[in-house]
Order: structure tokens, then sequence, then C-alpha cells
């Protein structure tokens, strides 16, 4: 083996380290031991005389020289795999938007690239951002605003307004419509489960003074759906979601709850990749939506 391809391997070592923040994930995907990842880096660190790494108990960070040349070495990955044709786009996704918004953006899309399989992972936010960091997903299609720090080359876009609604059964509101009227009336609710969204619900419930009950607590809308139509209870919900039932009169929008905050749908990607088909789907997102 001659100096080029041990230079080459050490320099590998070191991109799949610094990318995957580790070496456990990175000997996935380096397909070498972690031992084998340690001493490649520390070779490259002693040949070119410097630190790449702080080392701290079950925790590695780059250090300004480390940072440098991840990004150098980034730069080259990425023109490399232009080259190489995409066969998959993967989405990090709320559900509730996938349910309601991405189907006519999937079927243009589709309609252009035949072959490309689109795979989606409804995840919590968190978790999918750390995915898109690492290059596991392609894009997010999320909530604004968002409480993440994001790298300065991660495009954060708002795309779209949507509206939500607190709705029952028409069967439920004519049964409750005369209690309804009355002041001490306390509005069984069906709210989504503990999360910074159910929190920004709450606090609105709280200033305009409405006496509640978490009767259900479910972060699934098809089934918040169904039981509103059930006459459960008052079920906060995507207006989008419920638009037949309220042109067919099976479901009321309960006049009480008024200037509910809007919500708005937000794409998220990696710009500096310049990747073709990314490109395509945000494009095709946008004049779809």
């Amino acid at each position: 083996m001659n100096k080029f391809e041990i230079n080459l391997n050490l320099y590998r070592s070191f991109y799949y380290v610094a990318k995957y923040e580790g070496f456990t994930k990175a000997s996935t995907h380096a397909m070498l031991s972690q031992s084998s990842l340690s001493t490649n880096i520390k070779i490259l660190e002693e040949s070119l005389e410097t630190k790449l790494f702080y080392r701290k108990t079950n925790n590695l960070t780059l250090t300004k020289e480390g940072k440098a040349l991840f990004s150098k070495l980034e730069e080259v990955v990425n023109i490399l795999n232009k080259d190489i044709e995409q066969k998959e786009l993967n989405i990090g996704c709320l559900r509730v938007i996938a349910d309601n918004y991405l189907d006519d953006t999937i079927q243009k899309f589709k309609q252009q690239f035949k072959d490309i399989t689109i795979n989606f992972n409804f995840s919590k936010n968190t978790e999918l951002y750390q995915m898109l960091k690492k290059d596991e997903i392609d894009i997010i299609i999320s909530r604004y605003p968002l409480f993440y720090k994001f790298d300065n080359y991660i495009t954060v876009e708002k795309i779209k307004d949507t509206e939500n609604v607190f709705v029952c059964s028409k069967s439920f509101f004519e049964k409750e419509k005369e209690k309804m009227e009355s002041e001490n009336y306390v509005y069984p609710l069906i709210l989504p489960d503990s999360s910074e969204k159910r929190r920004k619900i709450e606090q609105y419930l709280i200033d305009n003074d409405i006496n509640y009950n978490v009767d259900i607590e479910i972060p699934n809308s098809n089934l918040v759906k169904k039981l509103i139509l059930k006459d459960i209870g008052i079920g906060y919900i995507n207006k989008k979601y419920v638009e037949e039932e309220l042109k067919n009169n099976e479901m009321i929008i309960v006049d009480k709850f008024k200037n509910i905050p809007l919500d708005n749908i937000t794409i998220i990607y990696d710009s500096k990749k310049n990747n073709y088909i990314v490109d395509t789907f945000v494009k095709i997102f946008k004049e779809t939506i």
C-alpha cells in the first residue's frame, strides 16, 4: 500500500468520525473497527501536527482545525456525490402535514422522477434535526417557530400559514348548545399530547378565559377526527383535515374559540449540497402547497 492510499484512508476515517460525532456510527459507515478508526485519526493528527478533536468521556468535538478540515472534505464529498445517481429521497415530516398537504407535491414529483423512492420518517422534531445534520434524511417539513439552532448552511423557509379550529360533531353541538351559552360551561377538549404545540394551545385558552377540561390527549389527527364524530368532545385540529366534514355539516366550528394562532409549514434542508433532487422537490412543494 503506497503513501497516498494510506493518507486517503486516514482522511476517510476522520471524515466519518467527524460526520457521525463518534466512533460507533462511524464504524458502521466506514466499515472499520472503532479501534482502527481511533488509530487512523491519531496517525493523521501526528502527520498534520495538529489536534483535530477534543476528547471527553463519551464525547468528541471538533477543534478549530478539525472543523476546517471537515469542511474541506465535505466539499469534495458533495462534488463526488453529484456524479452518483440518487435513488431515494428521505423526508422527515409531521404526520398531519403529510396527511393534508403533500399528495399533490408527491404526484407531481413522481411524474418527473419515476425511479426515485420516497421514504417518510415521522420521528420527533429534535430527532429529525439530528438526522438531517448526519445526512440520514434530506428534507424536514415541520411547523414554525422551531426551537432548535441550525448551522448557517441549513436553509429554513416558512412556506404557508395553516389554520387550526376547535370543532365538534353536529349532534354534540345540538346537545350542548344551551349549556355552552353559560359562562360556567367547561369545554371538554381533545388536545395534542404534551409538547410545545400543546403549551401554545393552553396559553391561548388561558389568555381567552376559556374554562376547559382535557378529556383526551392524543397525537394522531385521524383518531381525533373519529372521536369528534363519535360525540366524544371538542377537538383541536387542522382545518384542512376536516374540510369535507364541515362542508357536509357533520362538524361545527365552535364560535367560542376565536383568533386561534396560525401554524406555519416550514421546509428545512441543507442548501450547500446543491442537490438537484432535493431542490426540485422543494420547488414543487412551494408551487403545489
